[in-house]
């Protein structure tokens, strides 16, 4: 007896779902966001290398929106960086694939800033980028002048 109560057990105990939310029955769950990255990497040309400190901006744009009304509705995701230590700078940017048309252009905006804030180089063309590729986006920057 022993042994059926030990195999039925550990029948039960297979089946359950291990890795999956917790589910309640008559509770309805809310589907979870899908999320995924677009890697890059950004660079820039000058020999210099920012003090400790310096921060990256990265923007994912929807550029139809950004076209249209030059709206924050364009923007899909952002993230930011912090104390970098030299170029290149890699990233790895999350955002929402719900958001995402595959219909649409996209492209990355960034902004690299030293420590106090000081914009120091940005994108200063359309980084092109097809959110879902698993290739990294390499781009440079270019220094700003005040």
């Amino acid at each position: 007896m022993r042994l059926v109560v030990l195999v039925a057990a550990t029948a039960l105990v297979a089946c359950q779902s291990v890795n999956g939310p917790e589910q309640r029955p008559g509770v309805a769950s809310a589907a979870p966001t899908p999320q995924t990255v677009v890697r890059g990497r950004a660079t820039f040309l000058e020999r210099i290398l920012l003090a400790p400190g310096a921060t990256l901006d990265v923007q994912l744009i929807d550029d139809a929106s950004a076209d249209a009304s030059g709206a924050a509705t364009a923007t899909i995701a952002s993230a930011r960086w912090n104390d970098l230590h030299g170029p290149p700078y890699e990233f790895a940017l999350p955002y929402d694939a719900t958001r995402v048309d595959a219909k649409n252009r996209y492209s990355l905006r960034a902004t690299l800033r030293d420590a106090g804030g000081h914009l120091e180089f940005a994108t200063d063309r359309r980084v092109e980028v097809v959110p879902g590729e698993s290739k990294v986006v390499e781009f440079r920057l270019v220094k700003v002048t005040d």
